[in-house]
């Protein structure tokens, strides 16, 4: 596949596209977007409210005096610098100065990671912390052990001033050295046998739920034995659970990223811009939709499931971050709001589902939560006028409306009223319709349709009323559907019973009621209320309701009582109606303590209970019990 990303391909203006959405076809889940906040120290509320929550109406003053009515971008990730610790000791805590704006992104919601730009000096090869190699080698070295420790130390200090460090990452850039600012090169193996020691040191610090990841190299396709030499040891692929590289591939990266394999762990770019590109700050559409195309690519070829751009707030006047470098309210770029385009609607937690050919403008890509149905379609549209596009939302659960979010030229984020969607599209793999809706694109445009997907209820088959015997076993299938596609999870439950019923689920589908009464429950009649419900948001659910009725007992007819050489034989000619247990009991006392001889289930011919060879018994007497 060619793709022209400097500006995205064209195509032909006013001509209708479609774009199907498939909500039963599933990809990767979403960890979430974000960007970092390196070398910052502080952050305005209204700022940090901008970059990490949902908020609508923030009113917001730039550098320049404009003052707009801003929606929170919602950015889910935050990563920060680690700063070194002065000395090589394993008890050194290594700090940040970005301890404020991680707390304010996390009272918002978001997930807080870090990185070290470089070790401590003493362990590298230059006595810097710019440039160098890492010193470690070899797993339980000195080094390794005391560096992991320290890092180990900056977590647990961290989240004694409350902030959960979700990841830590070993190395910035591990393949890149510079002299002009802090970096420390690293080998495949010293990255290897590094990362148990790591593991271990945030085991003992308590924090042994804080994710690793490695290698986080320069380049996108950067050198794979970086982490495949720790993947492919089964000692060490356990404990990193995160892939993670940059994307500076390229001024600006200009062709497809490929798709990181792993056994399990997940996928991260964090970091790009156009930071090796000549040219000052350009906050234009035209930079927008350009970084919307990456995006999608990422999410949709690479199939990452985070991505980062680079600085939040830019540190020179370049493109580095979202915003530019004006202080101390910047500049927004219409980058910032194009991200948000992705991170205000797609979760942590999100599946990305199929949508259309990423490969054919106008690009489309969707994702869905599976716990409430929420779902969001991002569409590009990089013509240079306006498109309309039609969405068909191929095996969805009932639609009833989407709401339109832009960011275009003249709006930022901006949401547009809701609409109703129809039934009316042709399914092709069913006789029903599916949900459509069509949608005007503004031209230079990123537009996310938010909706919620309704949850149908399940149906159970009716349950007639029964009529049994006491100590009958009664069993009785209850079979649910659910006309959800795919279909809900199913949980059965006993709302209403007798006491010693049960409810069993055999499968997916269905459940059995079973209950054999007891004696003492003849003569009534009970009330049972099975339900089932759904997974679904919100969850629903059905409800069979039916009575079990138990007859009157009938007390057996002792037949025959004959001795026969010694033996003592007794016999019962009518059993009444079917249902219980017959037990034979003998006594030499009708005060005495009473004897089993013989228990007999339920049946409508004559029975010998028993014969009794106790003949020496000057007196014997005998009973029959009903049961259970």
């Amino acid at each position: 596949m060619t793709v022209a990303l400097s500006a995205l391909t064209m195509f032909t203006s006013g001509q209708a596209q479609t774009c199907y959405v498939n909500w039963t076809n599933v990809f990767q889940r979403i960890d979430g977007f974000g960007a970092s906040s390196a070398w910052e120290s502080s952050m305005s509320t209204t700022l940090a409210d901008l970059f990490f929550s949902t908020n609508n109406g923030i009113v917001y003053t730039d550098s320049t005096g404009y003052t707009t009515t801003n929606n929170g971008i919602g950015l889910s990730l935050l990563r920060n610098r680690i700063a070194p610790a002065l000395s090589t000791s394993p008890i050194a805590t290594p700090t940040t100065s970005e301890t404020s704006i991680m707390q304010a992104a996390q009272q918002q919601g978001a997930l807080v990671w870090s990185t070290p730009w470089t070790p401590p000096s003493g362990f590298k090869t230059t006595n810097s912390p710019n440039g160098g190699n890492y010193k470690g080698s070899g797993a339980n070295s000195p080094t390794n052990l005391a560096y992991a420790s320290q890092l180990a130390n900056y977590v647990h200090s961290m989240n004694s001033q409350g902030i959960n460090i979700y990841a830590i990452s070993v190395q910035n850039e591990p393949d890149f050295s510079t002299t002009n600012y802090e970096s420390c090169l690293w080998s495949g193996s010293q990255i290897h046998d590094f990362v148990t020691n790591l593991y271990n040191a945030l085991v003992a610090k308590g924090v042994g739920s804080t994710k690793i990841i490695i290698p986080e190299s320069e380049h996108w396709s950067g050198d794979p034995s970086l982490y495949t030499l720790t993947l492919n040891d089964p000692n060490t692929e356990p404990v990193v659970s995160i892939i993670a590289n940059h994307n500076y591939d390229d001024c600006p990266p200009d062709y497809p990223p490929t798709a990181l394999s792993t056994p399990g762990q997940s996928v991260w770019e964090t970091e790009v811009s156009k930071l090796k590109c000549a040219g000052g700050f350009d906050g234009s559409i035209d930079d927008g939709i350009y970084w919307a195309g990456r995006i999608h690519l990422f999410m949709t070829v690479a199939q990452a499931n985070a991505w980062h751009y680079w600085w939040l707030i830019s540190g020179n006047p370049d493109n580095e971050g979202l915003t530019d470098n004006t202080f101390p309210n910047p500049v927004l770029a219409k980058r910032m709001f194009v991200l948000g385009q992705w991170s205000r609607f797609v979760r942590p937690g999100y599946y990305r589902i199929a949508a259309g050919d990423s490969s054919e403008p106008p690009y489309c890509s969707a994702y869905k939560d599976t716990n409430s149905n929420l779902f969001a379609i991002v569409a590009i549209n990089s013509s240079f006028t306006d498109v309309t596009e039609v969405f068909n939302l191929v095996n969805f659960p009932a639609v009833s409306s989407v709401t339109p979010w832009i960011t275009s030229g003249s709006l930022s984020l901006a949401q547009q009223p809701a609409f109703n969607v129809t039934n009316t599209s042709p399914n092709p793999i069913s006789t029903t319709n599916y949900p459509s809706f069509a949608y005007e694109l503004p031209a230079r445009s990123v537009v996310t349709f938010v909706g919620q997907a309704t949850n149908a209820p399940p149906t159970l088959m009716p349950v007639a009323n029964q009529t049994i015997n006491a100590g009958f076993p009664l069993q009785v299938t209850n079979l649910a559907t659910d006309p959800d596609l795919p279909s809900q999870n199913l949980t059965f439950s006993l709302l209403s019973a007798p006491t010693n019923a049960t409810l069993t689920p055999l499968n997916a589908t269905n459940a059995v009621f079973a209950w054999r009464p007891l004696v003492s429950q003849a003569s009534s009649t009970n009330p049972v209320s099975v339900s089932v419900a759904d997974s679904g948001w919100p969850i629903l659910s059905a409800t069979n309701n039916f009575t079990v009725t138990v007859n009157p007992l009938t007390n057996p007819v002792i037949g025959s009582v004959t001795v026969t050489g010694g033996q003592v034989s007794l016999g019962v000619t009518d059993w009444g109606l079917q249902g219980p247990d017959y037990t034979l009991e003998t006594a030499t006392n009708l005060l005495g303590t009473w004897q089993v001889l013989f228990t007999v289930g339920s049946t409508n011919s004559p029975v010998t209970l028993m014969t009794d060879t106790n003949s020496t018994d000057p007196v014997r007497f005998y009973r029959i019990q009903i049961g259970p």
